[in-house]
């Protein structure tokens, strides 16, 4: 069971810089992602959780923290539209059974000090703390424990590195369950407790399923990625 969520929100306070010696260091640390994805204000090892939480240093998108570096969260229209498909399938199927809480896009996590990370979907359970009113409403603007379901929907600026840091990050916090979206590939790739061992790549004959977190929930991979765009009809008059 994970840790209880605290009574009141965690002071959110400037923290120890890190250091990064050089840019690749630095680079190196969020995976080598696009250069334009890093806010080099503040400078690269200072930030912290106060500057997620302000716009005028965010420019209004979502960032995340990461030993103080600010790291937009890019997503094109598409997979944005594929994440918002399958939140909506799992909100309403924990909504059912009375589950637990569901987050988007927005819904940052605080893992540490030096570590807020915005998942695509995120879920927790209920029973995942001793007291689940203090997930709903949140003590403050984070979660600080651990969900038990992480999504992540892959976008051309994700590098493999990211990702696989990303992976880690999730499997050292408890996260139970962790599905990696890719609309290209049209796959679902299945970490167990975030990690490599027991990992399935699902494509579009197969099923995804909620395990143990989402016991009974199941989804198409098809019908996750299927167009729902209605066929062309001509209008009558036209030629």
């Amino acid at each position: 069971m994970s840790t209880t969520a605290p009574a009141t929100a965690t002071p959110v306070c400037p923290v120890p810089a890190f250091r990064f010696r050089t840019l690749a260091e630095a680079l190196e640390r969020v995976g080598n992602v696009p250069a334009h994805r890093i806010l080099t204000r503040p400078p690269l090892g200072t930030a912290t959780v106060l500057d997620v939480l302000d716009p005028e240093v965010t420019g209004g998108w979502g960032v995340e923290l990461v030993d103080g570096i600010l790291l937009e969260k890019t997503m094109g229209a598409d997979e944005d539209a594929v994440g918002v498909w399958l939140s909506a399938h799992i909100v309403f199927f924990a909504a059912r059974h009375n589950l637990g809480r569901t987050f988007g896009a927005q819904g940052g996590v605080r893992f540490s000090d030096g570590v807020v990370r915005i998942p695509d979907v995120s879920f927790i359970r209920w029973d995942s703390v001793d007291d689940p009113s203090e997930l709903d409403p949140l003590p403050g603007p984070f979660l600080h424990v651990a969900p038990d379901l992480v999504v992540e929907v892959l976008s051309e600026s994700n590098t493999l590195r990211e990702m696989q840091i990303k992976l880690g990050e999730y499997a050292a916090a408890g996260v139970k369950l962790v599905w990696y979206v890719d609309p290209d590939a049209k796959t679902v790739t299945v970490y167990p407790k975030g990690r490599e061992r027991g990992r399935k790549v699902l494509g579009v004959g197969d099923t995804l399923d909620g395990g143990k977190v989402l016991p009974g929930f199941t989804l198409s991979v098809a019908d996750l990625f299927a167009s729902r765009a209605p066929k062309a009809t001509k209008k009558k008059g036209k030629k």
